[in-house]
């Protein structure tokens, strides 16, 4: 009796062991897959810090400590970048039979013949066609901006049957259409939209900067120490500036989605018109120098 006493306590033991080694197993693969996904992220930050500094200004690495102090906020800023890319839409198609059917590109463009110019004008298509045949890339993807205006004007309407000249209008027209970033996949036109706004948001940031550097400059007249090492052209104090610059992202870079309805001629249109419209929405970014532009990705089959 007591050897069976014995020999279940001794079982007992053993399971209760192996539950707690395999515990400590699941803790250890967690903590080193935690540790891989912290170095791994660390790496990011670090690729993502240089090649904000090498496109802004590589003078920065002179500072002590600069990818420290500027990992959090060049994060911050890519992170932004990345939820603006999320609000684009997918691809839609540009082509005849597009232009007959999606309001987008039957407002985007007066005729379908546009459609075919903007391609076979534009110096990045062209170059990108030259290097890839029709075999290799049956569809071109890319992204397409164009600028939106809108302007008053005085036009016909209708009051029920009665026809009205001398209407106030308003009229909205898509202009400067531009090809951007041309590829063979929706997967790698998803990566080019990412770095064409990281891209763009950094070269307006370095503008802004360097605009700011003449107020800052060492005064022929007071070329004392103090007056240099309080100028933008001290690394450390760029640093700190660039830091203040880049602490609100939403103002370096935010995106609006519009709604539109518009008459075959561009005219805005109240909601309860019955008339044959075009009825959309938009998606337009607004950069730090409050440049406006309508963004879209596009696949064109060649």
């Amino acid at each position: 009796m007591n050897e069976d006493k014995r020999s279940q306590e001794a079982t007992s033991l053993r399971v209760f062991f192996d539950e707690q080694l395999h515990h400590l197993d699941k803790l250890f693969n967690s903590l080193a897959s935690h540790i891989h996904e912290l170095e791994q992220q660390a790496e990011e930050d670090r690729l993502i810090v240089e090649s904000f500094v090498n496109a802004s200004n590589n003078k920065m690495r002179s500072v002590h400590g600069y990818s420290h102090k500027l990992r959090e906020h060049v994060r911050a800023l890519y992170n932004h970048v990345l939820h603006i890319a999320d609000e684009v839409p997918p691809p839609i198609d540009l082509s005849i039979d597009t232009f007959r059917t999606d309001p987008l590109v039957n407002a985007l463009f007066v005729n379908s013949k546009d459609i075919d110019k903007l391609f076979n004008t534009d110096t990045d298509v062209d170059t990108y066609l030259r290097t890839h045949c029709k075999f290799q890339v049956p569809v071109v993807y890319a992204l397409l901006t164009a600028r939106k205006s809108e302007k008053g004007t005085l036009g016909v309407g209708m009051q029920g049957d009665m026809l009205i000249r001398e209407v106030p209008q308003q009229a909205v027209n898509f202009s400067s259409h531009k090809i951007h970033a041309p590829c063979a996949s929706s997967a790698e036109l998803s990566a080019a939209l990412k770095e064409y706004l990281f891209a763009r948001v950094v070269a307006l940031v370095k503008q802004e900067m360097m605009s700011r550097m003449p107020k800052h400059t060492i005064n022929t007249s007071d070329n004392s120490y103090e007056s240099r090492i309080k100028s933008l052209a001290n690394p450390d104090v760029y640093l700190d500036a660039l830091i203040d610059h880049l602490r609100t992202p939403d103002k370096l870079l935010s995106i609006d989605t519009i709604h539109f309805k518009l008459s075959k001629l561009g005219i805005k249109l109240d909601g309860d018109d019955r008339h044959c419209a075009n009825e959309f929405d938009i998606h337009e970014l607004t950069w730090s120098n409050n440049a406006r532009n309508v963004l879209l990705q596009v696949a064109l089959t060649r």
